[in-house]
């Protein structure tokens, strides 16, 4: 392994960057409501299919059980990587990753990633990782609609 990132500027980061990387942690640690709100439709959702003289015909649900099922991995891979970004923009943050080049050679140590992606800026590692928060908070209200639709009063 070497002692820098391909393409990743070994430089510090500046006051300017750590302060944009502590506001990005903390709205990224805010998808913890998120997955909260993604546990509870689904325990709702599953209380649908159990509950006897349940809404969901017989037909209705493997397929309202794979829809259910596809959007709570869904959320919870989102969920897993959004929080991994919050808890690595903190660091950033913090200081006790120095720089990008350091966050690049301990996720390509960890990780095993290729390197591919290492050497981006700040600002599109941001709005990557604000792209997975907002992919997460579409899987959530998924959920809740599907909730919703589970014990809507049929007309």
């Amino acid at each position: 392994m070497s002692d820098t990132a391909p393409n990743c500027p070994a430089a510090p980061l500046s006051d300017a960057d750590r302060s944009a990387c502590a506001i990005c942690a903390d709205f990224l640690h805010t998808g913890r409501l998120w997955s909260g709100l993604a546990l509870l439709a689904s325990l709702v959702g599953v209380a649908a299919l159990a509950a006897p003289g349940a809404r969901l015909a017989n037909m209705q649900a493997p397929a309202f059980a794979a829809a259910l099922l596809g959007l709570g991995f869904a959320e919870r891979y989102l969920a897993v990587r959004v929080g991994l970004d919050a808890r690595l923009f903190g660091r950033l943050a913090s200081g006790e990753l120095p720089g990008l080049a350091a966050l690049d050679i301990g996720l390509q140590g960890a990780l095993n990633l290729d390197g591919t992606r290492g050497g981006r800026p700040l600002a599109p590692r941001m709005a990557g990782a604000k792209r997975l928060y907002r992919h997460q908070v579409t899987a959530v209200v998924g959920l809740i609609l599907l909730a919703v639709v589970a014990w809507w009063p049929m007309a």
